[in-house]
């Protein structure tokens, strides 16, 4: 069993979307789109790797590195979620849902890779192990040697299928992992819609209450002419009823 994932820049579909996506603008939606770019070939190479290696070493070796690779994948994304937030642009959140859709995408292949490398390098050690139990029964002289050789393959059929197992849990605690921080960005983006619908509702009241503020103002300033005037016109009927008496 094996996949055809070496990713080619240069003819698939995603480097036209790449290379739409860099014709913005904004530098730091070029950053953040290079940066997840860059994170996603490397982890499609270090798939290719794991399909094209058969010894445990390697394959440990290529697991390391690509789980490196995906941890600072997941660190992007989170900053590319915090920055969509603060900024409230509508492109950070589009980009944040499809690079979501690479990621799952990713560890699926990675998984697959994995296993079908496992099985692989066991179906080989296991026709190794045939083939010397064949020319063992040639002799008996060359039969300890090749019993040596049997119990030693055993081990190591043994060994690769316990690695299978730990493989398999790690990725397992990997995809849950990427699902809960999934969740949280789900979370996280709801609450800031939810913010932003209590911001607008308070921003409305405010506005509302300037105005009514307004309003009490200017009939303050009415009642204090019309007061004024009242005291002029009984300042004047004052000083007329005082005439008349006088005069």
């Amino acid at each position: 069993m094996k996949l055809n994932v070496k990713p080619d820049i240069n003819t698939t579909d995603t480097y036209q979307k790449l290379f739409s996506k860099l014709q913005c603008q904004d530098a730091n939606y070029q950053s953040f789109v290079k940066n997840l770019a860059k994170y996603h070939f490397q982890v499609k190479a270090v798939i290719q790797d794991i399909l094209e290696c058969r010894s445990m070493e390697k394959l440990n070796a290529h697991n390391e590195k690509g789980r490196a690779l995906l941890t600072s994948l997941r660190e992007e994304l989170d900053s590319l979620d915090l920055y969509g937030k603060e900024t409230r642009d509508d492109r950070f959140i589009v980009e944040l849902e499809s690079q979501k859709h690479l990621l799952a995408s990713l560890l699926r292949e990675f998984r697959a890779a994995n296993v079908s490398t496992l099985f692989t390098i066991e179906k080989e050690q296991r026709d190794e192990l045939l083939q010397s139990k064949m020319e063992g029964e040639k002799s008996n002289v060359r039969l300890r040697k090749p019993q040596v050789k049997k119990d030693g393959l055993l081990n190591a059929t043994t060994g690769v299928t316990e690695q299978l197992l730990s493989i398999s849990r790690q990725l397992a605690d990997t995809t849950q992992r990427s699902q809960a921080t999934l969740d949280s960005l789900v979370s996280s983006s709801s609450t800031v819609h939810g913010t932003q619908s209590e911001l607008e509702n308070t921003a409305g009241t405010i506005s509302q209450s300037s105005k009514l503020l307004n309003k009490y103002g200017r009939r303050e300033f009415t009642d204090k002419i019309i007061m004024f005037f009242a005291f002029l016109f009984f300042l004047a009927v004052c000083l007329y009823i005082v005439q008349k008496r006088l005069f």
